[in-house]
């Protein structure tokens, strides 16, 4: 499968894969059925660092803010990996988690962004305990918290923060996706946009400004926007608030908007036309427009032409698996992309419904993408050209 890897320990990676291919579906279920929200990840956290800890990783931590991370190390002085499969999800504590299995799939919130993932993460950690690769190196398995909405990747900042100076190439791995090589990271930019005004009476003060006309004004105008398809350019008002009662002139409004570009220079040309925007009704309104920037996720690209995208399509040739599109995401791998680290995000399955509490996975091609995730690691490590 690799140049460097003896046939007969390949062929024994692949039969174990196999044979803990239910024990990796089960714990996929566990995963999933304990919370954790964003910014609320401790207790899947605690978890996966007993998890690292019984296949024997060193240096297992939980840091301030919740990352798990174990350290395999091969010794000597190769390479640095760090893989990442992100801890949080899009559910709110009180979100019912309640799963399934049928024959085919696993349902449940979050069974695929991001159980299944870290699900995986440990089950090639413990493969790679067993394979001993004699070129040296270390891999760093990572649990990162805080990649969905507001956390603006908080956890993966940390992560590189500890061990960035040290980390030659980033694998960062969803449940979802199997058939694609996120070479591309999405940028964005978060906004919390607040509208204030004086208020009143609906009959008494009419004609005074409203917090909320004036927010509708600008989700009007924004919608006219003409936005560019290549490099495609996007945005979205996720999420609105305000007022006090029917028969009162809003005092105040919220929103929160999301801007995404894969060029930074377009993500910064919208967030121009935004902000002239804001400023433009709060003119021609009287209603004071406050905007502050809550997130931000940088726009990077892994050329296809470089060596890992080249060393995973050779993989999943000699794995028969599918022919693979190149994609941008929104994943863990943005940050080390735009900090000059060679990065993909690579999935483990095929599903659908993400987000929703119907969301589902399919068992069938789990195992071809632990085995993708299994050979990609030892390929980092064997082949420096690739940092």
């Amino acid at each position: 499968m690799t140049a460097e890897a003896p046939l007969a320990a390949v062929a024994d990676s692949m039969s174990w894969f196999a044979d803990t291919h239910e024990q990796l579906l089960e714990e996929t279920l566990h995963l999933c059925r304990i919370p954790a929200p964003t910014f609320d990840e401790a207790e899947r956290a605690v978890y996966v660092a007993e998890r690292m800890r019984t296949i024997a990783l060193s240096d297992v931590q939980v840091d301030a803010i919740h990352n798990v991370s174990g350290v395999l190390n091969y010794g000597g002085t190769g390479p640095t990996t760090l893989v990442v499969a992100h801890l949080d999800t899009v559910f709110p504590r009180a979100t019912p988690l309640h799963v399934r299995r049928t024959r085919q799939r696993l349902y449940g919130p979050g069974i695929g962004d991001n159980s299944l993932a870290v699900a995986a993460m440990l089950n090639v950690a413990a493969a790679m305990q067993r394979f001993r690769p004699e070129t040296g190196g270390r891999v760093i398995f990572a649990a990162s918290v805080g990649e969905e909405g507001l956390g603006n990747l908080c956890g993966i900042r940390g992560l590189m923060e500890t061990w960035g100076h040290d980390v030659d190439t980033v694998i960062a791995v969803e449940g979802h996706g199997v058939d694609e090589i996120r070479h591309a990271g999405i940028g964005s930019t978060r906004l919390k946009v607040t509208f204030s005004g004086p208020g009143g009476h609906s009959w008494g003060a009419f004609g005074t400004p409203s917090a909320i006309h004036a927010m509708g004004t600008v989700i009007h105008k924004l919608s006219q926007f003409k936005m560019s398809a290549n490099p495609r350019t996007t945005f979205n008002v996720g999420l609105v608030d305000g007022g006090a009662s029917v028969n009162t002139i809003a005092p105040r409004a919220t929103m929160l908007v999301d801007l995404r570009s894969v060029s930074a220079r377009h993500l910064e040309q919208l967030e121009a036309r935004v902000a002239h925007l804001l400023k433009d009704v709060e003119r021609h309104t009287e209603v004071s427009v406050e905007s502050n920037v809550v997130g931000r996720r940088p726009a990077a690209a892994l050329p296809v032409s470089h060596p890992l995208c080249k060393s995973i399509l050779d993989i999943r040739r000699r794995l028969r698996m599918r022919p693979a599109v190149f994609s941008a995401s929104s994943t863990d791998a943005n940050l080390p992309l735009s900090l000059g680290v060679p990065s993909v995000c690579l999935g483990i399955t095929r599903g659908g419904l993400a987000h929703t509490v119907k969301e589902y996975i399919e068992c069938g091609p789990v195992l071809g993408g632990v085995k993708q995730l299994f050979f990609t690691l030892l390929h980092t490590l064997e082949s420096p050209a690739i940092a």
